[in-house]
């Protein structure tokens, strides 16, 4: 026997059987499972022992300090647990104890709180109780919870939980906001790709450089100061995506104002459609103002379908609109517009005047020559970084900026590019290529006429259709629609379709449209008869084109049923 073993035996010790002849026992895994399924067994036990006793004070509504404890030796270990936060909060909110007891006690929550942060820095129990705490002290420390949030944010500073709880922090404390800017050009100096200051930054800018003129924009002088920090963002690492989402907000238009885009007057039946251009509620409508040579006319709105949120509203007056030379305006949430008819118009549309202004923002010379530079410069990054989606989306947007009628072409082209680079966004490059071509079309129509001609614009689908709402020809031949959906229910005087070489296969959106009275579809993909159902409840349709479908290889006694023509 060695003199080791000889000592451990005269000590009065005896060996581990985990530890035979100097070497350490390795378990099997059997061993181990059985080890921790005991351990395991062990803690439930612990934990539904615990579990009980909180349910048992919650049903006796016992608000105590032992409810405070048995809650917290939960929490210490799982603190997602958001039963017993509001548990604590109640114990808090019901406390009969003296304030400056409940004060030392809220502080202690405070600590307790935060060291259950530090386990998971991402609970939402822990940063809600965390609110709910500050807002119950008399004197809380605001300086102390922003120090906080630096330590958190350092990190992870994508934390999002973290991030809020600082906006918290910051509304309810004398904190400089602009020392917030400065906070996130910190981060964002030190690493360009924190995608959470620069959202941050855009909450802070607006209100702390606001641009009176436009909501929720900057001032120009700051938002050009911002494009050239964000410029050396991309140029430093061009595939980061948190500069170029930051360079598209800046681009933004911001929300655009109200406006009455469109005012109808019939004499027979007597009634007033108004179009806005941002939809409003029932009961914001109801307050509109409708006055015949100047006198209020009382009647009832009505909107143009079910939805809560509408674009155009139907006046219906309780006496009939007289006849001979009048004057009618629509005054409806804080904007008016005025339309005359003469004495042998049975009916009236007043269209607004539509500019590059109306979905871009105006620039001054000043701006305008800023966009124009970084153009140049990323034309120079798409050279040097070929087939980058970032750079070449940015290209489409400065140039949609800048002057979106001179770049179309190039627009169309880079977007199609952007179809074959980002193959699995393609349907998001052509419907935004749709949204453009149908805006620089409205751009430079004369919507008085009431007739559109969109034929060969690369279309998948139809936007901004409250423009629209006068029509009454409509041709979209020759694009890429695969549907024509409810945005045609909004075309209430809409006499003719033309939606020939599209690849359509349903026209749902075709119900009940009350004045349509001849319909084109050749060239598409219908299959199904019971796809024109829907057709039946148009009551002045007189004539169906369906030439060049799969459906009019159908038995034609199929169609008999019909009211209207039908061309196969």
């Amino acid at each position: 026997m060695r003199s080791c073993d000889n000592h451990l035996l005269t000590a009065g010790c005896k060996l581990s059987p985990d530890f035979i002849h100097g070497r350490v026992k390795v378990k099997t895994s059997a061993e181990q499972q059985e080890e921790k399924r005991k351990e395991r067994q062990a803690k439930l036990k612990i934990f539904r022992k615990v579990i009980n006793a909180f349910f048992n004070k919650v049903s006796k509504e016992e608000y105590d300090d032992d409810g405070l404890e048995i809650t917290k030796q939960i929490l210490a270990s799982n603190s997602d647990y958001s039963s017993m936060w509001n548990y604590r909060k109640k114990c808090f909110a019901n406390s009969e104890k003296p304030k400056s007891e409940i004060e030392a006690m809220l502080n202690s929550e405070l600590t307790f709180i935060e060291s259950c942060l530090r386990n998971n820095p991402k609970s939402y129990g822990c940063w809600h109780q965390r609110c709910f705490v500050l807002l119950k002290l008399k004197t809380p420390d605001w300086k102390r919870e922003l120090q906080l949030c630096n330590l958190f944010l350092q990190f992870d500073d994508r934390n999002f939980h973290c991030w809020d709880y600082r906006r918290f922090v910051c509304s309810h404390s004398n904190h400089p906001l602009k020392d917030e800017i400065d906070y996130t050009n910190k981060l964002i100096e030190s690493n360009f790709s924190n995608y959470s200051s620069w959202h941050y930054r855009s909450k802070l800018l607006p209100e702390v450089y606001p641009d009176s003129s436009v909501g929720n924009k900057i001032a120009e002088r700051k938002l050009l100061e911002e494009l050239e920090l964000v410029q050396n963002a991309f140029f430093t690492d061009p595939n980061d995506q948190s500069a170029w989402f930051y360079h598209k907000w800046l681009l933004g238009r911001g929300h655009p104002m109200q406006s009455i885009l469109s005012l109808h007057v019939s004499r027979f039946p007597s009634t007033l459609t108004c179009t806005l251009r941002k939809p409003i509620k029932e009961e914001d409508c109801q307050q509109a103002l409708v006055r015949v040579n100047g006198t209020v006319i009382s009647g009832k709105w009505k909107p143009h379908s079910s939805a809560c949120h509408m674009n155009t509203w139907t006046f219906t007056p309780h006496e009939k609109i007289g006849t001979g030379l009048i004057s009618v305006s629509c005054q409806v949430d804080g904007v008016e517009t005025q339309i005359t008819m003469e004495i042998d118009d049975n009916e009236a549309l007043c269209c607004a005047k539509n500019t590059i202004e109306t979905f871009c923002e105006s620039s001054s010379d000043a701006k305008l020559l800023v966009l124009e530079e970084e153009l140049n410069s990323c034309r120079e990054l798409n050279e040097l970084e070929p087939d980058n989606k970032w750079v070449v989306l940015t290209l489409v947007f400065l140039m949609k900026a800048i002057d979106p009628i001179r770049f179309s072409s190039e627009m169309k082209e880079l977007l199609k590019s952007l179809c074959i680079i980002d193959s699995k966004r393609s349907c998001y490059y052509q419907d935004l290529h749709s949204k453009y071509a149908v805006e620089n079309w409205i751009i430079c129509a004369d919507l008085q006429n009431r007739k559109a001609d969109l034929r060969n614009k690369g279309i998948t689908r139809l936007c901004h259709v409250e423009f629209l709402v006068g029509l009454t020809h409509l041709d979209l031949s020759h694009n890429k629609l695969k549907a024509l959906g409810s945005t045609f229910l909004v075309f209430p005087w809409l006499q003719e379709l033309k939606a020939d070489y599209n690849e359509i296969t349903e026209i749902d959106g075709l119900k009940a449209l009350p004045s349509l009275i001849t319909l084109s579809l050749n060239s598409n993909a219908l299959s199904s008869v019971e796809l024109l159902s829907c057709l039946s409840t148009c009551p002045n349709l007189q004539h169906v084109s369906l030439k060049s479908n799969p459906v009019s290889s159908c038995e034609k006694d199929y169609f008999k049923n019909f009211h209207f023509r039908l061309t196969l």
